[in-house]
C-alpha cells in the first residue's frame, strides 16, 4: 500500500464468441503471474496473462506489465507538475458519434484538424475514477483511443478486435493532449489503426489496434 504501480504495455484480444445478447454472461478470469522481479527484497516488477471463458468458451486473452516503485522514484519519474483536477469539458463529441447512449461517457472534443482530437477527461466519471487519483487512468485513455478510432471511421460500431499499448509517460491533468490516429492498413470488414496520444508532440501512449465492423 505505500507503493505505486505502473503499467508500461497492455494487450486485449477478442474471440469471435456465439453469446446470447439477451443473457448475462459469466465470464471467469484465469491469470498467469510470471516474470516477477525482486529489488531490495521487493516485488519490483511481474507480468499477467489473463485468459476470458465463458461457460468453458475462450472469449478472449489479455497481457499487462506492472512496475511497483517507492513514492520517491514515481516522485521523481513525475517531475514537478501541478495536479489540479481539470473541470469537466463542455465541448464534445456527439455521444452517437462515439458509439455511445450519454454525453458523460464521451472522451473527445470536437476535432481541430482531421483524425486529430483534444482529449477531454471528467474527474467526477463514476467507472473511470472509481478511486482518488493524481493522472489520468489507462482505462480512459485506451477508451478514448475506442473512440477516436470510431470517429476516423466515421462509424460508431466500430470496435476493438485486439489491440497493444504502450504507456511510455503518465498523463498529467494539467497537459493538454491530443488524440491522433494514423491508419495503417483497412480492407472490408477490418482495419488496422495507430493511436497515439501526444502532449506537446511527446507521446504519452501509443496503441495498435485491429478494429471491425458488424456486418
Amino acid at each position: 500500500m505505500t507503493h505505486k504501480f505502473l503499467m508500461p504495455y497492455m494487450s486485449i484480444s477478442v474471440e469471435a464468441a456465439l453469446l446470447d445478447p439477451l443473457v448475462p454472461a459469466q465470464v471467469a478470469v484465469e491469470l498467469d503471474v510470471k516474470d516477477m522481479k525482486l529489488s531490495g527484497g521487493q516485488l519490483s516488477a511481474l507480468t499477467v496473462t489473463a485468459r476470458f471463458v465463458v461457460d468453458g468458451t475462450p472469449i478472449g486473452e489479455g497481457a499487462a506489465a506492472a512496475r511497483i516503485v517507492n513514492p520517491a522514484t514515481y516522485q521523481r519519474l513525475r517531475g514537478a507538475v501541478p495536479t489540479v483536477l481539470p473541470a469537466a469539458g463542455e465541448d464534445l463529441l456527439a455521444c452517437a458519434d462515439v458509439g455511445h447512449a450519454t454525453q458523460r461517457n464521451v472522451m473527445l472534443g470536437p476535432s481541430s484538424r482531421p483524425f486529430v482530437w483534444p482529449l477531454r477527461v471528467d474527474p467526477t466519471h463514476p467507472i473511470f475514477f472509481d478511486h482518488p487519483l493524481d493522472h489520468v487512468p489507462g482505462m480512459l485513455l485506451v477508451e478514448a483511443a475506442r473512440q477516436a478510432a470510431r470517429a476516423a471511421c466515421s462509424r460508431p460500431d466500430v470496435d476493438f478486435a485486439l489491440f497493444e499499448a504502450e504507456f511510455m509517460k503518465l498523463v498529467e491533468f494539467s497537459y493538454p493532449v491530443d488524440v491522433v490516429v494514423t491508419r495503417l492498413e483497412s480492407h472490408a470488414a477490418h482495419g488496422v489503426m495507430r493511436v497515439r496520444l501526444l502532449h506537446e508532440e511527446e507521446t504519452l501512449m501509443s496503441l495498435v489496434a485491429q478494429v471491425k465492423t458488424p456486418h
